[in-house]
């Protein structure tokens, strides 16, 4: 093996990036990223709205479960937080004391999809009612409410029950809608500001 010998005076110059090549990827990675940035929120505000309405016909399925594995009726309690009223509690009051026990499931709704009253809906409500064959329903309010179900799973008042959901963090997200139908099924819907709606699932 042959080694290199350097003459007085002279370095061997090392391969690499100077700074100059370092600072003019930096900033056009830092460009990339401020493009990328909004559509990135959006698509993140959509999913958190999106996840709030499974998870709110989540908990209102698994209480339509326990009142038939029960046969029983059995309450979904949804309530504003006890330590922070931003945030609406939902569970599944199996045991009917109407507190959270240690092993009935809780759900948290907060900034990133919560109850939101029906006038507050942009485009109005009329085309969803519309769209989802429903001639008249109760839509929920923000505040405590609770929906029975009975030993079959239907539903204890015989309403249509609408709850729509909008995020603070994200208003471009538009709305979801959780319908609760008198026999027990659950639909879950998405709609804008302009007052289109179509069904998720």
């Amino acid at each position: 093996m042959k080694s290199r010998k350097l003459e007085w005076g002279k370095s061997e110059r090392a391969a690499g990036f100077s700074l100059t090549e370092l600072v003019i990827a930096l900033a056009v990675a830092l460009v990339l990223i401020g493009i990328g940035m909004p559509s990135f929120l959006r698509a993140y505000h959509s999913y958190q709205l999106t996840n709030a309405a499974s998870q709110l016909a989540d908990i209102l399925r698994l209480t339509r479960y326990e009142a038939i594995r029960l046969n029983k009726n059995v309450n979904c309690v949804i309530q504003p937080d006890a330590l922070n009223p931003g945030i609406t509690d939902a569970f599944a009051d199996s045991d009917g004391n109407g507190l959270p026990g240690p092993t009935e499931k809780i759900i948290l709704l907060g900034s990133g999809g919560n109850i939101i009253d029906a006038g507050a809906v942009s485009g109005g409500t009329g085309t969803l009612l519309a769209k989802a064959n429903l001639l008249t329903a109760v839509a929920a309010t923000p505040g405590t409410m609770n929906v029975w179900f009975d030993a079959r799973g239907a539903v204890a008042t015989g309403n249509v029950t609408v709850f729509y959901l909008a995020s603070a963090l994200g208003p471009e997200a538009g709305y979801r809608a959780v319908v609760l139908l008198p026999a027990g099924s659950i639909q879950v819907w998405t709609g804008d500001g302009t007052g289109y709606w179509g069904q998720l699932r």
